[in-house]
């Protein structure tokens, strides 16, 4: 567990430094406009990302974790769900052409868009979930680091004026595929396992098994994702420079907890640790307050930093709400998926995610309809949104009893 950890450590260091120093780097290079328009094209990949990931990194990093002493049980299960993710992966193309075809937004950058759908190819190629399932860190470090890298480094290299913006998906394509390739060659040589056609059966267990999870990866993805998605059809590209400029640094802050949850979910899935969970919880909320108030004292700097001139006062003002919102999103991300689904409710986080998905596209929709869409109302969306999400997600410990003794002890 502790080599998974610092695997996961050094992951999210790279992680860290590539986009704090390409994104300005970007902003700087292209404008606001283009960088928002580079923003907005990265945001519409991500939905497919989702869609052919199709909730496996939850549902089969549980199954293969319970599994991994069965090899054979393991190997039927990975093609099983490599072949679900093919014909995904299909479908999402032909719904981006559709897309470029149809709405006005995608069509004037058709080339744009169908070329930034490498990194659905390349993530379609990297079963995350089969090495955390596994418990083998080390390859999903592989994996991103070589992403990151060729993806982030021609940047520096090609990109020099706002014209130059339809390189940015062609090396993000080529980065995630190259990392694709690499991950397909350990697993079916340095692994060992071994490539074949499972029976339907086998197959429509492992898309059914990945379904309510798929449901709730999309509902998260409604008061995250979605916003920018959003603001870039209502608002256009210049507010969505805007807006991802502060939701990136955000979001990068939230993804400190990733080597926790990474390496949480399938230990408390095996072991039903509730003691340390609890030890886990009770460090990380304090150092969570002490992080966040440093920072927003220091945020007017870092945004100037960061993003200059041109986006720091609209910038400075959505950052500021966002990162209020990580007092709750912390803690929230903690108890969801690593303990509520790791300790067999599964259900209740998936179906609480769902319902509240719905209250921020319903708020959303009520600032459009009302003219008061704009970058600040959405950040405070977030806000309340993630505050209702540790809401119902403090109250299904408490239904459940997961922090008694005598609730744990019936578990047992």
């Amino acid at each position: 567990m502790t080599q998974n950890f610092f695997a996961l450590v050094l992951l999210q260091g790279v992680n860290y430094l590539l986009p704090l120093i390409t994104f300005p780097f970007l902003i700087r290079m292209l404008g606001v406009e283009r960088w928002g328009l580079v923003g907005f094209g990265y945001t519409t990949m991500y939905y497919f990302v989702m869609l052919t990931d199709f909730g496996f990194n939850l549902s089969a990093t549980k199954y293969i974790s319970i599994h991994k002493h069965e090899p054979d049980v393991v190997n039927c299960y990975l093609n099983s769900a490599f072949v679900c993710r093919f014909f995904l992966a299909i479908a999402c193309f032909l719904l981006l052409l559709l897309l470029t075809a149809s709405i006005h937004m995608f069509r004037q950058d058709a080339s744009f868009f169908i070329c930034y759908f490498g990194i659905v190819v390349g993530n379609v190629m990297f079963p995350m979930w089969y090495f955390q399932g596994m418990e083998k860190m080390k390859y999903i470090t592989v994996f991103n680091i070589v992403s990151k890298t060729v993806s982030c480094l021609p940047f520096f290299i090609f990109i020099r004026k706002p014209e130059d913006y339809s390189l940015v998906p062609i090396f993000y394509s080529m980065g995630f595929i190259i990392a694709g390739f690499i991950s397909i060659y350990i697993i079916y040589f340095r692994e060992k396992q071994k490539w074949f056609i499972p029976p339907f059966r086998k197959i429509k267990f492992a898309f059914t098994d990945s379904f309510t999870y798929f449901l709730s990866r999309i509902s998260v993805s409604m008061y995250t994702y979605i916003n920018t998605f959003v603001i870039g059809l209502a608002c256009g590209n210049t507010a969505v420079g805007y807006y991802l400029a502060a939701e990136k640094l955000y979001q990068a802050y939230n993804n400190l907890l990733l080597p926790f949850t990474g390496v949480l979910f399938p230990h408390i899935a095996k072991t039903h640790n509730v003691p340390f969970f609890k030890r886990v919880l009770k460090f990380i909320v304090p150092a969570n307050i002490v992080l966040l108030s440093g920072i927003m004292l220091g945020s007017y700097w870092l945004i100037w930093f960061i993003c200059g001139d041109p986006l720091q006062t609209e910038t400075l003002g959505v950052f500021r709400i966002l990162m209020c919102a990580s007092l709750v999103t912390i803690p929230s991300v903690l108890i969801g998926y690593p303990f509520l689904a790791a300790m067999g409710h599964a259900r209740y986080t998936n179906w609480t995610l769902i319902g509240i998905s719905f209250f921020h596209v319903a708020g959303l929709s009520l600032l459009y309809v009302y003219g008061s869409l704009s970058i600040y109302n959405v950040a405070i969306m977030v806000l309340l949104t993630e505050s209702l999400v540790l809401a119902f997600r403090v109250g299904g410990i408490i239904k459940y009893k997961l922090f008694d003794e005598t609730g744990n002890a019936i578990r047992h």
